[in-house]
């Protein structure tokens, strides 16, 4: 047995130090002893200033603050020569100095971590063209080739349907627009249920949060081909226009997504990724950004952000920023019900390989949540007890530009915490990653 990932977001809830950021500057904080009987000093206090995850200083503090007080302290760290695209925090830790009959000596009780507003932008960066990119058609499909990588697309469905890095394939199927997961309990609990969304409702779906969105025919939607084009550009790179369609069950409702793909010659793909929605549309959706399914033997996991546990917009302050490692298998959540589960938030890139370190690297024109799983999100979505999942023969990926939180039972999740049907614009940088290197 595991504490759920909730606790942690309890803990950091509840924790009797309370610290607010004054000047990042000057190094000013304010503090706030929220323990009624026991002075802060009883606490040993500190406290680390981190470039990328990497602590650089660090030091002690001595409040003295009575029960329920509040003071500005200054923390004496010297503000560093600024680093290109590179993100400085500082964070505070609050530990037991004796040890109690609950817990030893050391133990962290409240922790609180700032991200500090100092940018340095890099220079605009110009992708190798040493090598050059050997583009032919065959059979219907695309083929794109460089050092030590392939990738293919199917010109007729417009999608990458191989990712070949170092001779070890990657991908079985690139990316589309996915809007669905595997709704939560919260999500098929009638208790929340007069929140739901009446706009669709079907005989036989129930009172639930998720009455709607299979109402809708989230979990059905269509997807519609409708144009592939591709060009050279002058700098040797290659350029991909796709456009298709997701049509819900009814077809009232359609949600029209152009891709563009820039692929240069070191092997790095951006995609542009437009999504406008038009017709009828739900309340609000469980997420919004693409799905990918990739081999399985790329099931170790590294990611740079909100970690260790899983966490969800709604709950994500009780989880530090930082550098993590896991494995498909260990972000598996043993929810009582099956669900989508393991999402981390705030991500600045994610990596997924192989045992040898082969695999493909992510990362975003902004922060974005992802989570992965053996597998396929029908199967999630379907199955009332944990024997009925069956493992998949690729790992589901689903990088998010937004996603849903989870609420609770009687309440459900909050406006702010909900994606609208909208207009999103986003930047995928995808990287081929060899092993070794």
């Amino acid at each position: 047995r595991r504490p759920q990932p909730e606790m942690w977001q309890i803990k950091k809830s509840a924790q009797p130090v309370k610290a607010e950021m004054i000047s990042p500057d000057e190094g000013k904080i304010k503090l706030t002893n929220r323990f009624l009987f026991t002075d802060l000093s009883e606490l040993e206090s500190v406290w680390e200033l981190k470039a990328d995850n990497e602590v650089i200083e660090q030091g002690v503090l001595s409040p003295d603050l009575k029960p329920l007080q509040s003071a500005i302290m200054k923390i004496p760290f010297s503000k560093p020569d600024i680093k290109e695209n590179t993100e400085y925090h500082l964070c505070l830790s609050f530990r037991i100095r004796n040890g109690s009959v609950w817990a030893g000596r050391g133990h962290e009780v409240a922790w609180e971590e700032f991200e500090l507003p100092w940018k340095k932008e890099a220079k605009t960066v110009i992708r190798s063209t040493v090598n050059q990119l050997t583009v032919n058609e065959s059979n219907g499909s695309l083929i794109i080739s460089g050092d030590k990588f392939r990738y293919v697309f199917d010109m007729k469905q417009g999608l990458l349907i191989s990712f070949n890095v170092d001779g070890k394939e990657v991908i079985k199927r690139g990316a589309q627009l996915n809007l669905w997961r595997a709704p939560l309990a919260n999500e098929v609990d009638e208790w929340a249920g007069w929140r739901g969304s009446r706009q669709y409702a079907s005989q036989g779906f129930g009172a639930w949060i998720s009455s709607a969105w299979y109402s809708y025919g989230l979990d059905q939607m269509k997807r519609i081909p409708e144009s592939f084009s591709y060009k050279m550009s002058d700098n040797g790179s290659l350029e991909i226009e796709i456009r298709d369609l997701m049509v819900n069950t009814s077809g009232r409702g359609i949600f029209m997504n152009h891709f563009t793909y820039s692929i240069s010659s070191d092997g790095v793909i951006d995609i542009d990724h437009t999504i406008i929605p038009d017709g009828e549309q739900p309340q609000w959706l469980p997420r919004v950004g693409v799905d990918l399914i990739l081999d399985p033997s790329v099931s170790n996991v590294e990611w740079y952000g909100r970690g260790p546990q899983e966490n969800y917009p709604d709950r994500k302050s009780g989880y530090r920023t930082g550098r993590y490692r896991s494995n498909v298998n260990e972000m598996y959540e043993p929810y009582l019900i099956p669900q989508d589960h393991g999402l981390r938030t705030d991500n600045r890139w994610v990596r997924l390989t192989d045992n040898k370190g082969t695999g493909i690297e992510f990362s975003g024109s902004r922060l974005f949540n992802f989570n992965a799983y053996p597998y396929t999100t029908e199967n999630l979505a379907r199955s009332v007890y944990t024997y009925q999942l069956k493992r998949s023969d690729g790992i589901t990926f689903n990088f998010d530009y937004a996603t849903s939180g989870v609420g609770c039972t009687a309440l459900s999740v909050f406006p702010e915490y909900r994606v609208m049907p909208q207009r999103y614009d986003f930047r995928i940088t995808i990287k081929p990653v060899m092993g070794g290197l």
